[in-house]
C-alpha cells in the first residue's frame, strides 16, 4: 500500500473519533505506522489532509451510489419503474451511512465547521468524476417532464431526500427526544428506509399514491 493510501486510511477513524479540531498528526503518524515527517511531506498541513480525507468521503459514497443502475433512458416508463429507482437511491444511501460509521462522523464534524469545505472537497471531485446525484436530479426532471412525477422543485426535493436520510446519523439522540425506542438498529433501519421511501413516492407521484410495497425490493439492503 502506497504511503499516501495508509496515511488516509489511518487517519479516517482519527478524524471521526476526534474531529478536524481535535486531531494530532502524532496519532495519525502512529496509526499508520509511519513518520510524521512523511505526512507532511505528503500533505504539508492537517488541513490539507483533512480535505483529501473529506474527498475520500465523498468519493467512497458516490462510489455506492453507482452499484444500482443510473441510465435515466433505460427502464423509466412507467410510475412504477421511477419509484423503484427512487426507492433505490433511498436505501443505498441509508446502507452507506448505516455501514460507515466513521465517514457520516466525519461529515457531520465538517457540517459543524461550515459549508465551506464539504464544497471545497466535492469540488476538487466533480473536477474528476461525474456526481451520481446530479444524474438522480435529472431523473426527476425526466419524470417531471412525462408527467410521471409532480411539478415539484427537483432542488428542494434533493434537499429533503437527503435531509431525510441523514438526520438520523446526524443526531442519534433523536430516538430518545421523542421517546422511540430502538432495541434493535438493524430493523430500526429497515423501516427508516421504509418511511422514507414512503414520505417521498407519495409526495412526488402523480395519480395519487404510489404503493412502496417496493418493500420487497428493499428487503435484506439493509
Amino acid at each position: 500500500m502506497k504511503s499516501r493510501d495508509r496515511i488516509i486510511d489511518a487517519a479516517i477513524p482519527v478524524f471521526a473519533k476526534k474531529g478536524k479540531h481535535g486531531t494530532h498528526m502524532e496519532e495519525i503518524a502512529k496509526n499508520a505506522h509511519i513518520n510524521k515527517a512523511m505526512i507532511y511531506y505528503i500533505f504539508h498541513n492537517k488541513d490539507e489532509l483533512y480535505s483529501e480525507i473529506l474527498k475520500t468521503v465523498l468519493e467512497r459514497a458516490w462510489d455506492s451510489l453507482f452499484l444500482f443502475p443510473q441510465d435515466p433512458e433505460v427502464g423509466l416508463d412507467t410510475r412504477e419503474e421511477y419509484a423503484e429507482r427512487l426507492s433505490a437511491y433511498i436505501s443505498t444511501q441509508l446502507k452507506f451511512f448505516s455501514e460507515n460509521s466513521n465517514f457520516t462522523r466525519i461529515l457531520i464534524d465538517a457540517m459543524s465547521n461550515g459549508p465551506e469545505e464539504i464544497a471545497l472537497a466535492a469540488t476538487n471531485l466533480k473536477s474528476t468524476r461525474t456526481d451520481p446525484n446530479s444524474i438522480i436530479k435529472y431523473i426527476i426532471n425526466n419524470g417531471k417532464k412525462k408527467k410521471l412525477l409532480r411539478d415539484i422543485d427537483s432542488d428542494q426535493l434533493m434537499i429533503s431526500i437527503i435531509g431525510m436520510i441523514t438526520v438520523h446519523f446526524l443526531s442519534r439522540a433523536i430516538p430518545f427526544t421523542f421517546d422511540i425506542e430502538v432495541k434493535d438498529e438493524k430493523k430500526f433501519m429497515e423501516s427508516r428506509v421504509n418511511s422514507i421511501v414512503d414520505v417521498v413516492l407519495n409526495g412526488v407521484m402523480m395519480h395519487g399514491q404510489t404503493e412502496t410495497g417496493n418493500k420487497k425490493n428493499l428487503k435484506g439492503k439493509l
